[in-house]
Formats: C-alpha cells, structure tokens, sequence
C-alpha cells in the first residue's frame, strides 16, 4: 500500500497538547512540474493536502504558490478508481516515521474517505499461512491397523501411560486497573495452555479498555491515538455501545521467551503481577 499512519511534529510547541496522528493516504511528484505533495486527514473526514519535502525520516508539508488542487483531485479519483497514470511518481513511505506540518490546503472534493483508506492504508493483522491440502494415499487397512497399535505400544513404554491419558490445562489470569494516561479503565485476561506435562503452550491476551469519557473515546478511536497501543501482530476492534476498544495479542513460546515454562511457576509470576488466576478448565 502507499500510505501509512504517521506521529505529527509540531515545529511551534504548545503547553497541553496532545500528540496528533494522520493518515497519509499517499504522496508523489508530479513529473510535469516536478514538484512533491502529500494528501492526508486527521480524522477520515476531512482531506487536506500541501507541497512535500523530506528531511531524514520525517515529512515536511507547508503550502506553496504552485500547488494545483487539480493535480491533488486527479491523484486521489485515479487512488479511488484503481487507474494509473504516468503522470506522477508515488513516493515511498516505508522509511518515513513522522510528518511536520506548517502550513495546508484544505481539499474540496466528493471522495469515500473510508473506501481511499482501505486503498492506501495497512491495518494491522496476524497473517494466517494457509497449508495445501495432503494427497491421499491408499492404504492397506490391515497393515495401518497393525502400525496404529505397534506405535502406541511404543509410545506406552517410552514415555508412559501419562502421555495417552494426560489433559491439557487452560488458566485464566486477570487484572483490572485505571489507565495512568487516559480516561478508562482497563482489564487484562490473559489465557495460559498447558499441556499433560504442565508445560506452557501458548498465551492470548485480551485488553479491554473501557472509556468513562465518551467525548474522548470518540476521539481516541477517529484520530487514531490507539495506533500507540498496538505492537506487531496484534489485532484490535472498537465496541460503539459499549466505548470499549479491545486489543488482541499473543506471545509466542518458542522465540525469544524468557518467563517461567513450568504450569506453578508460571502462574506464580502473574499473580505476583496483580493477576487473579484460576484454573478454567481440563480437556483431553
């Protein structure tokens, strides 16, 4: 994709302010005049534009007698339409990690905001790897019946009847807590799988922030500040009904984990982190 979220700089300090984000839906140069501009919002509703220069890893955009608001509409009907055009050029991106914005235009234009950030801005998501399907081989039914009954007769002597007749365990620790930089209260549930030798196998973690100021919630949720909470892998999703927005993340337990493995030790840890933690359940 072409755009990407970005932390705003603001070169004029203000007392009180918070950090702004926007989204850039996208920037290039216009191989005509040779001139860089950048298209982007603060809240999915309004565009606004300016000319672009770039100074290491940040976006400068202030406005400039040269700017064509037409060039600025074509770019973002030919984003939306799914049509190239040879005329410009798209900048990349991927190095980029702020913008500093002096001066804009506002962009006057019927556009889907929402359908040009679908086009241009990633969201966050674990990716799935989907497996082939296995051929089928055919198979002589006795000789698998006889395989099937020398390998658990295997299995029984190597390790023991615990390893046929052992259960998984699931533990379910949780935390609540009111949030130190914004106006919610928060609730931690992290859910540990052990498996019949009381070895951890995986850990979810769900965090659910529900907000007591409405207004900022709203805000929270149109300019983006949850981008903040979010690292790499994590999937998240916004309740309206109920001002709740929900964080979904994993940590993995084969690379690089360094907590406990052990079921007690585990759960000792986070209980010693405020957790409350009980056993939910045993399956085979």
């Amino acid at each position: 994709m072409i755009g990407k979220v970005l932390k705003v700089n603001d070169y004029k300090f203000v007392y009180g302010q918070d950090t702004t984000y926007i989204n850039v839906y996208g920037a290039f140069k216009n191989k005509k005049s040779g001139n860089r501009y950048a298209v982007y919002s603060y809240d999915n509703k309004k565009l606004y534009y300016g000319s672009l220069f770039i100074k290491n890893d940040s976006l400068i955009i202030m406005t400039s007698k040269d700017d064509s608001e037409d060039v600025i509409k074509l770019f973002v009907e030919s984003i939306i339409s799914g049509k190239n055009n040879d005329d410009w050029e798209i900048v990349n991106l991927g190095n980029i990690n702020s913008a500093e914005i002096i001066d804009q235009h506002e962009l006057k234009i019927d556009v889907d905001m929402a359908m040009l950030a679908d086009k241009t801005i990633p969201k966050p998501k674990i990716e799935k790897k989907e497996e082939a399907p296995k051929k089928k081989k055919k198979v002589s039914i006795p000789l698998l019946a006889m395989f099937i009954l020398i390998l658990m007769v295997a299995l029984f002597l190597f390790v023991g009847p615990n390893f046929l007749m052992g259960k998984d365990k699931k533990y379910l620790c949780v935390k609540s807590y009111t949030h130190e930089e914004i106006p919610a209260s928060v609730t931690d549930n992290v859910s540990l799988i052990f498996n019949n030798k009381n070895e951890i196998v995986s850990i979810d973690i769900t965090t659910d922030y529900l907000f007591t100021n409405h207004d900022y919630y709203k805000e929270f949720k149109d300019k983006s500040y949850f981008y903040q909470y979010i690292k790499d892998g994590d999937t998240y999703k916004f309740d309206d009904d109920n001002y709740t927005y929900k964080l979904f993340s994993k940590i993995d337990t084969e690379v690089d984990y360094f907590m406990p493995r052990e079921l007690k030790k585990l759960v000792d840890y986070y209980e010693k982190e405020n957790y409350t933690c009980n056993l939910v359940e045993e399956s085979d």
